[in-house]
């Protein structure tokens, strides 16, 4: 038996794995049990879900085995007993069940619940704490938890472990090289790599679970926060040019502002200019609020780089994004924005929109701009990353939506700057939890936006059960067209571009339709409230000519009603907007329904938002909709969320893309993540490149793949 998982599973098999994230030996080492049944533990056998697959844990009371008189082969009936109550369940053609399986013994079995003759009994039933191959028991296996894990389709249980244990027994050392060094090891009493496998594969007691758990939480953080250190000790190394504080373009914007900056705007804008005035280049995070005001800081920073006599790009995600952005910074800058290169005022500031929808023409033009330094702002896409954007001297690179760019991109942007590194400004358009920006910006400074400037906002928050109280959306409509006709616009989105197929769990049937986008919009269009209304549609497969004029058309209220999916969730700012229906709102995570919701009232308008969907007010999920409901602070939401989803999705939203962070808890886990981070910067402060701690190195790549977010198009 060889270490690969081409000689242990077929192809059709190692696809199913695939789907898993198994694709090596050492995935399949870390594809560990969901959960383990613990001997002595009792299984109510009358409460099995009858038509689902469920395993039970019970004692035999009595083995027969006898001829089928309508087919060939045997039928052994065992009958089993939970203490409570018995189950009769037959095996097909296992005549050597009657002498292994031997009353007063402890079995646990698994097969699709189904009633037979008015009794409950598992079909196809399997016998899983055993091999097929293996008739021996031992005190062991009698004694030991059993593990179960995550269901693979069409690999039993039972092949699954046994496949795990043979694999464990044959690896050579290289399937073993320890990512945790051996002095952190004793020092936590930690298990090493194969101790630790064979504790979650095939462990003696649970409490050797638990220790092996502890270590897979070690590994992760170690991972997180060698690398971490790892960027910010080669940071150190790279030099900057140091930009102005202010200068005459900033001093003018700054008079002409026909508000006051909020103290937090001040103070961050502060942070920022110390960090770009220095000769290391500045790496910081900017956060807040909904509405907090973080694009307006940003031009503030980029216009100090352009009375600095460099140039400042900011790089976003989609195009609707990077066009906002572009209206933004016209809207802020007014008078003193530069029509074009040859038209600019040397007091003006000279901005340009690149997107890659622009036509071949005007890009070559704008590119040649770039280069020869007639531009000092552009706004754009990763068209901004081609290898045809040349700046003459890039000195800021703001990088709105974090998790939507990979590390090679934003690398590849600061590139860019030829030898002196740009400043980098990173924005998140989510509030972060300050537990998750210790753990996962670990390697930026940050700044954090607490104040909104036009006070705190009045949007009045509604959950609709819509299954549950059918009339309330008819009430919702009647609110949309009394909004309507107050001169005002209504925001409807929608999860789906098209339409779905519902199927049935088990069986894989198509046993429905969910609706698309305009199937909604024409619903919608037909209801007595909100006949003859103007409505529009927005979503990710429009040009961005199209997005545009709705977007445009919105605004100036030729659209009264805009039916759209996410794509509006950040940077859209129509001022006019101050209601908002979200339709199917359990499909959005928190983070993202309070982002839809900042959309409206942005003028400081009182407004209101309305979650519409199917659940019932029973359901466990119904309690994140009702969280949302009932705050506007989104850093309490962002807790909750963290809390109540979990950091993997936490993780994964806020930087890492494809992170396989599993076990570290950013709120459990603070004390391993503060001493991980001591001990990587020991590591790191001897041997910067990790060449003496191969296996962490390799590690860190598993857990934080290179070039794992990739660029996302919204919509």
């Amino acid at each position: 038996m060889t270490t690969r998982l081409e000689d242990n599973f077929r192809k059709a098999d190692r696809t199913h794995l695939a789907k898993r994230g198994v694709h090596t030996v050492a995935d399949l080492f870390r594809f560990f049990p969901r959960r383990y049944l613990v001997p002595g533990e009792s299984t109510r056998l009358g409460d099995l879900p009858l038509g689902e697959t469920a395993i039970i844990q019970a004692e035999v009371i009595s083995v027969s085995t006898r001829r089928m008189k309508q087919r060939r082969g045997t039928i052994t009936e065992v009958i089993v007993h939970d203490g409570e109550q018995s189950m009769k369940i037959a095996f097909f053609n296992q005549h050597w069940l009657d002498k292994a399986l031997t009353p007063g013994l402890t079995v646990v079995f698994g097969g699709k619940v189904e009633s037979y003759r008015g009794q409950l009994t598992l079909a196809s039933p399997a016998w899983l704490n055993r091999t097929e191959d293996d008739h021996e028991w031992t005190p062991e296996d009698l004694n030991s938890p059993f593990p179960i894990y995550p269901a693979v389709k069409k690999i039993a249980q039972s092949r699954l472990w046994s496949a795990i244990k043979t694999l464990l027994s044959v690896a050579g050392p290289e399937e073993f090289a320890d990512p945790l060094p051996k002095g952190l090891r004793e020092k936590y009493d930690l298990p090493d790599l194969r101790t630790a496998l064979e504790d979650m594969h095939k462990p003696r007691r649970i409490e050797d679970v638990e220790r092996a758990r502890q270590r897979w939480k070690w590994e992760e953080a170690l991972a997180l926060q060698t690398e971490f250190v790892s960027r910010k000790a080669a940071y150190a190394q790279e030099n900057a040019t140091p930009l102005l504080t202010e200068g005459p373009k900033s001093r003018r914007f700054d008079s002409s502002l026909p508000f006051t900056l909020t103290p937090s705007q001040v103070r961050v804008g502060e942070e920022i200019g110390a960090d770009m005035g220095r000769e290391q280049p500045m790496h910081r995070l900017l956060h807040g609020d909904v509405g907090s005001g973080k694009t307006l800081v940003a031009l503030r920073a980029m216009l100090t780089a352009v009375d600095s006599g460099a140039q400042a790009a900011m790089l976003a995600p989609t195009e609707v994004l990077a066009t906002q952005h572009f209206h933004s910074i016209q809207h802020f800058l007014g008078e003193q924005m530069g029509l074009s290169p040859l038209l600019s005022e040397d007091d003006q500031v000279t901005v340009a929109l690149m997107t890659g929808s622009m036509p071949a023409r005007e890009r070559r033009e704008l590119a040649l701009d770039l280069a020869t330094g007639n531009i000092d702002i552009v706004v754009g896409t990763h068209a901004l990353l081609s290898a045809s954007t040349i700046f003459e001297n890039l000195g800021l690179i703001v990088v709105d939506e974090q998790h939507r760019f990979g590390v090679e991109q934003r690398e590849a942007m600061r590139a860019k700057g030829g030898e002196s590194t740009p400043h980098t400004l990173v924005m998140s358009a989510t509030p972060i939890p300050r537990t998750v920006a210790m753990t996962v910006f670990a390697d930026l400074d940050i700044s954090t936006l607490t104040e909104m400037p036009a006070g705190p906002k009045n949007i009045a928050t509604h959950v609709v059960p819509i299954v549950d109280q059918p009339n309330w959306f008819a009430r919702v409509r009647t609110l949309m067209r009394e909004t309507v006709e107050s001169g005002r616009g209504v925001f409807v989105v929608f999860p789906r571009i098209e339409p779905t197929d519902i199927e049935d769990p088990e069986t894989g049937a198509v046993i429905g339709q969910k609706q698309g986008i305009e199937d909604l919009s024409r619903k919608l269009e037909d209801t007595p409230e909100l006949s003859g209304k103007r409505f529009g549609l927005l979503h990710g497969r429009m040009s961005t000519g199209e997005k545009d004029k709705v977007l445009k058309d919105f605004a100036d209220g030729d659209i009264e009603i805009l039916v759209s999916t996410t794509v509006i969730e950040v940077g859209v700012d129509v001022s006019r907007a101050t209601m908002m229906v979200i339709a199917e709102a359990e499909n959005f995570g928190v983070a993202q329904l309070h982002q839809l919701r900042g959309r409206v009232g942005r003028d400081g308008s009182a407004a209101m938002c309305f979650l519409l969907t199917e659940l019932s007010e029973t359901d466990e999920s119904f309690a994140r909709l009702q969280a949302v409901a009932e705050t506007l602070d989104g850093f309490a939401l962002a807790e909750y969320d963290l809390d109540s989803r979990g950091e993997g999705d936490v993780l994964s939203a806020s930087q890492w893309g494809g992170s396989s962070l599993r076990h570290l808890s950013i709120l459990r886990d603070s004390e391993i993540v503060a001493e991980a981070r001591r001990v990587a910067e020991q590591i790191v402060a001897v041997d910067p490149q990790l060449d003496a701690v191969p296996a962490l190195k390799a590690f860190i790549r598993r857990v934080l793949p290179e070039g794992d977010a990739h660029f996302i198009e919204a919509g």
